[in-house]
């Protein structure tokens, strides 16, 4: 389908559209007006990007409550600052304590380590939809040293958000990474507040900015070793890597096209607010309708808990209602797995996967009721067929 017309786009967990207008602005500014490499040459265009990197990254600094903007790191999305962090804080048999939601970006890696390091893993317990039970979890810490804990803010197939300050208090003496890849726009995070020793998260998704580029709050009491060594544009008659932050992590040049679109999300995020309450409001009215259809089994927790609905219709692949979804009505979702096989296996939804509605920016209270209609149009389909 080329025309955006009809279009009702409900795929925002994968990557946000349409693109709030300063971003547009940014990205289009970006290329009109002359950005040199920034931290490469003296020059004013060097300098005038090298400014503009310094300000984004004060920004961010400034939205996740980061003392130093020199412990935020820019990366190539949440991916790239999880397997920094994986790879450059644990060691050889270190235990890590995980959710059961997480995503593959963190999965693989981590199953890498295990197999190369001798890492170990301890999944929490939780309830039906994936949250964390802490009262259960409370009862296994003290038999546990972990030396990270990893919290998946928000799951990418369902929606539900964990309690990642409460996570944290379980296990005090563990460094504690948090996976923001769908929350960070969506949903205040303080790093200071929460106890957050590790950020990562996504430019292009709930912060509604480029893909391609993302960074990492890294706390300066952890030692992180860097993923990658390189080209700084610092120090550059040594032939050794910096150790000080953030060159040690930045090695190579920067995605500064990114950096700009960002500087423009975080414009729109400043003058309009995070997009969490708009996001849980559509979500709960999904889930609503979804849940008094019958043939539906919904997987995303009632409530205003989630960003997202996940469900099945019972009968039909999750591949076909999004395909119904999109050719007959104009919906675009996903269908599937997610990347996050270990997550659907909690819910009880390996290997088929479900079906995923994700709002956003953009997204309207009709939109949500035609999507509703629409599912209720295939369940019916599927029963008399």
């Amino acid at each position: 389908m080329n025309s955006t017309d009809r279009t009702i786009y409900l795929d925002h967990a994968a990557t946000s559209w349409p693109k709030p207008e300063p971003v547009r602005l940014a990205a289009m500014r970006c290329y009109d007006e002359l950005l040199a490499n920034a931290g490469r040459s003296g020059h004013g265009a060097s300098v005038g990007s090298a400014e503009l990197v310094f300000d984004t990254r004060e920004r961010l600094a400034a939205m996740f409550a980061v003392p130093d903007s020199k412990d935020i790191a820019f990366t190539r999305g949440a991916t790239e600052g999880i397997n920094l962090v994986l790879k450059g804080f644990l060691n050889d048999g270190d235990l890590v304590v995980v959710s059961p939601m997480e995503h593959n970006s963190l999965v693989r890696p981590l199953k890498a380590l295990v197999e190369t390091r001798g890492v170990r893993i301890e999944t929490l317990p939780a309830d039906r939809f994936g949250r964390i039970d802490l009262t259960a979890a409370a009862a296994i810490a003290a038999d546990l040293s972990p030396r990270l804990a990893v919290v998946n803010h928000g799951s990418n197939v369902n929606g539900v958000v964990q309690d990642i300050g409460a996570v944290g208090a379980l296990f005090p003496e563990a460094a504690m990474l948090v996976d923001a890849a769908q929350t960070a726009g969506a949903i205040s995070i303080d790093v200071q507040r929460d106890g957050i020793d590790f950020l990562a998260f996504s430019a292009h998704k709930s912060m509604g900015g480029p893909t391609g580029l993302g960074a990492c709050y890294l706390n300066p009491a952890c030692d992180v070793r860097p993923l990658l060594e390189g080209g700084t544009g610092s120090g550059s008659a040594s032939t050794t890597h910096p150790d000080f932050r953030p060159d040690r992590y930045e090695a190579g040049t920067l995605n500064l096209h990114g950096v700009a679109a960002l500087s423009g999300a975080l414009n729109h995020i400043e003058s309009a607010g995070l997009i969490g309450q708009l996001k849980s409001e559509l979500t709960e009215m999904l889930i609503e309708g979804l849940s008094q259809t019958e043939g539906v089994d919904v997987y995303s927790p009632p409530g205003s808990g989630a960003l997202m609905a996940a469900f099945v219709i019972d009968g039909v692949p999750p591949e076909i209602v999004a395909q119904r979804l999109e050719e007959d009505f104009g919906i675009l979702c996903r269908p599937g797995l997610h990347c996050a096989p270990l997550a659907h296996r909690h819910l009880g939804t390996h290997p088929g996967g479900v079906v995923r509605l994700a709002p956003g920016f953009g997204n309207t209270v009709e939109q949500m009721q035609q999507a509703v209609q629409a599912v209720r149009t295939i369940a019916a389909s599927g029963r008399n067929a």
